[in-house]
């Protein structure tokens, strides 16, 4: 089967969340060993915004939830 994604015009529903909120479910996804790849998409809607922590936040979370 030859499938390709075309992405929607439309944001998703983890665009429209805030900072805070996609912070939250990020964490919230780490500690629960989600999918690498549903971490790796709130990644990248986190890194698409112009936060100027986010690096930092994101690398104390990950070193968090590892301890």
């Amino acid at each position: 089967m030859n499938y390709q994604f075309h992405p929607s015009p439309r944001p998703s529903s983890l665009e429209l969340l805030t900072d805070e909120q996609l912070l939250n479910i990020f964490e919230l996804a780490v500690q629960a060993k989600a999918s690498p790849d549903f971490i790796q998409i709130i990644e990248s809607v986190l890194a698409g915004r112009n936060i100027p922590f986010l690096k930092e936040q994101l690398e104390d979370l990950n070193k968090e939830v590892k301890e």
